[in-house]
């Protein structure tokens, strides 16, 4: 099937976009590199019956290439890979069991769906597995909170400047039979205020459990209003948790920007004035919002 140019330049642009504080570096404009493994690098006491996952930064191509894993001795270990183009995420099966001890993993390199993204960089990662296979699914009370703020960043896809929504969250606790960093988390908007007919949650990434309970996501600013997140966390088995029923709503609010403003990368709650700002008619509006914001609705829980 032959992409078109609005049609990549979509991919690339949510490929970069939809990415958490406290995550991988986004990478070059529509180049699939690996940004996270599951489970990680230099992970240990991994379950014996784990499947093996590594997540792409941008849409990618995946044409057969292979997911070579080894013991300790080097010998291979027979594995059979999947990719899902719908979440950019290579999985490799194990036929068997996996023996205790360490193991290598070597992910491909997949080559981006635009001409210009090229091919992305693979990774090589090494756990260790434990001697116990993974025998529940995890379990998780879900978002807890929610905040959000504004942001002009230049979207290196599309070389332009562009407004985008930071919304932070809280995570809430999760639980697993083994080391909850062998979980991933995913998070859905269930609210959309762009979307005024959606009939169910869409998924806005995957991402590695924070160890400081919170994330960030930027999202558009093309229509402001009443914006819900829920996730849930998953195993290296693919087991769900539950906390998926329970979101986080916030209600946005679009200012007006000049074309001399630029909103800085400043950390949320920093206050009305963050710094970075040009002082600026532009400026002086988004003060006046964000006052009357933040008096009129602090970070709850939902």
């Amino acid at each position: 099937m032959t992409i078109g140019p609005s049609r990549v330049a979509a991919l690339a642009t949510i490929g970069y976009w939809l990415t958490f504080a406290g995550g991988a570096a986004a990478a070059p404009c529509g180049r699939p590199d690996v940004d996270l493994t599951f489970p990680p690098n230099q992970a240990e006491n991994v379950p014996t019956n784990a499947v093996l996952s590594a997540h792409y930064a941008a849409p990618a191509l995946y044409n057969d290439e292979p997911v070579d894993v080894t013991d300790a001795d080097g010998n291979a270990v027979a594995v059979t890979a999947t990719f899902d183009a719908a979440d950019s995420m290579l999985r490799a099966t194990p036929s068997q069991e996996l023996a205790s001890g360490h193991l290598q993993i070597v992910w491909p390199a997949l080559r981006g769906v635009s001409g210009s993204g090229g091919v992305g960089r693979g990774s090589t990662t090494s756990v260790f597995v434990g001697s116990v296979a993974d025998g529940a699914p995890p379990s998780f009370s879900g978002l807890t909170g929610i905040d959000w703020d504004l942001s002009r960043e230049r979207d290196p896809c599309l070389d332009k400047l562009e407004d985008r929504f930071v919304f932070k969250m809280q995570v809430g606790a999760a639980a697993d039979d083994l080391a909850t960093d062998l979980l991933s988390l995913t998070i859905f908007q269930t609210r959309d205020p762009s979307a005024p007919e959606q009939t169910g949650p869409s998924e806005l990434a995957v991402r590695a459990l924070p160890a400081d309970g919170s994330i960030e996501v930027r999202r558009p600013t093309t229509q402001a209003g009443d914006t819900c997140f829920a996730a849930v966390v998953q195993d290296l088995l693919g087991n769900v948790s539950g906390g998926g029923e329970r979101e986080v709503c916030i209600k946005t609010k679009k200012p007006p920007f000049f074309a001399g403003c630029a909103v800085a990368n400043a950390p949320l709650g920093a206050g009305p004035t963050p710094n970075g700002l040009v002082f600026s008619l532009g400026l002086l509006s988004l003060v006046f919002l964000r006052r009357g914001r933040l008096g009129r609705q602090p970070l709850r829980a939902v």
